[in-house]
């Protein structure tokens, strides 16, 4: 057996941006290859398994948007729960890369209910934010309970053929937004990938 070690001088020469880059297409390579297996597999996947499969895809996301964050503004922070949120995320995206250009579908995002019309009444406004509050997105794919211990107050489930093509299609989308957040650059994707390829 030969051993292929791998170290975090693969990407510690890179800025802070790449790196968390780097995680995202890692994070979301690994959600494919999974939900490939599942696709294929003569038994029936279980939802823990396809839970597995929606977390990789989610925190891919998460780590992409703070990716473009970080590049506009280095020394932005992620603390506390907004630092999760993709919700929050994609806004704060949303307003350093303004344009359609930079628009892409994201799974795993509400609605904004803020900008509805006609507006929601206040009582489902705070019901709504209670809600998201008691059942956070970046929790309800990695564990089965939240935190008091007991089950999610939410109907879930995972198919995935389904689940496959969202994938393929979030990576897709990524592409066009991902050259303009690195456009100094364009040489920094092929060499990444190129090392991901070296390594499998």
């Amino acid at each position: 057996m030969t051993w292929r070690m791998v170290s975090y001088s693969d990407i510690g020469s890179l800025s802070a941006s790449r790196q968390f880059f780097a995680f995202s297409e890692a994070y979301l390579g690994s959600a494919a290859r999974l939900c490939r297996g599942l696709v294929r597999s003569p038994k029936k996947p279980s939802y823990a398994q396809g839970t597995v499969v929606l977390d990789l895809m989610f925190h891919s996301l998460e780590l992409f948007l703070k990716t473009a964050i970080l590049e506009r503004n280095p020394t932005e922070q992620f603390h506390g729960p907004t630092g999760h949120d993709v919700e929050h995320l994609s806004k704060r995206y949303a307003h350093l890369y303004r344009g359609e250009k930079y628009a892409f579908d994201m799974p795993f995002r509400g609605a904004d209910i803020s900008t509805m019309d006609p507006p929601l009444d206040e009582k489902t406004m705070l019901f709504i934010k209670e809600h998201k509050k008691n059942n956070p997105t970046d929790q309800l794919h990695r564990y089965p309970r939240n935190k008091q211990g007991q089950p999610w107050r939410i109907i879930y489930g995972f198919e995935p053929l389904s689940c496959l093509k969202v994938i393929n299609q979030l990576k897709k989308d990524i592409k066009r937004p991902e050259k303009m957040v690195f456009p100094i650059n364009p040489s920094f994707h092929r060499t990444l990938r190129d090392k991901v390829v070296r390594r499998r």
